[in-house]
């Protein structure tokens, strides 16, 4: 039996509900939340206020955690992409750069927990591997969005579909399945 079937049809279930991969959708959990921690670090250090130092290690966490369902649908994602397309360097690159980010982003977080823990102030290299872990968190995003407005890259199950059709791919919005509950949007 496929350990992985129960998440696999988890993922399908949802991406028959929206039209497309919730991958994007669940992006946004992390991307915000280690937004707010790197801004609440940057306020803490500036102001000595250890309340946002408290913002910036309970969002940290939050974007840890939201982080772990964007791997899984974003390794789902990757594994329809063929390996001929322009686009899998692309989202090969977008894939590693998101785990350093996640590695930082970890490495900070035990750090701010242990400084917590001892009554302490995060230290200088947790704020280090946080800021740094969200300028490259730009970067990696930049690449998601590269892949799909740029590239037209589509995701399962729009995958299944446009491989039957590559000669009139069609590109980012237009690519939606107006069949779908959320594909009839049109903005």
């Amino acid at each position: 039996m496929d350990p992985l079937k129960p998440v696999n049809t988890l993922i399908d279930k949802t991406e028959d509900l929206l039209g497309h991969s919730p991958h994007p959708m669940i992006v946004t959990l992390p991307l915000g939340a280690w937004a707010v921690s790197n801004l609440s670090d940057m306020v803490g250090a500036a102001t000595g206020c250890r309340a946002y130092d408290d913002a910036a290690r309970i969002s940290m966490g939050i974007g840890l955690a939201g982080a772990a369902g964007s791997v899984v649908t974003g390794i789902r994602d990757y594994s329809f992409i063929p390996d001929d397309r322009p686009s899998h360097d692309v989202a090969t690159t977008h894939a590693l750069g998101n785990a350093v980010v996640g590695s930082l982003f970890a490495a900070s977080f035990i750090l701010r927990v242990q400084d917590h823990q001892a009554g302490r102030r995060p230290s200088v290299l947790a704020r280090a591997l946080a800021l740094a872990g969200g300028g490259l968190m730009l970067y990696t995003a930049w690449l998601g969005g590269k892949l799909v407005e740029e590239y037209g890259e589509a995701v399962k199950p729009v995958m299944d579909e446009q491989a039957g059709h590559e000669s009139d791919r069609e590109h980012g919005r237009d690519r939606l399945n107006p069949a779908s509950p959320l594909g009839g949007h049109r903005g």
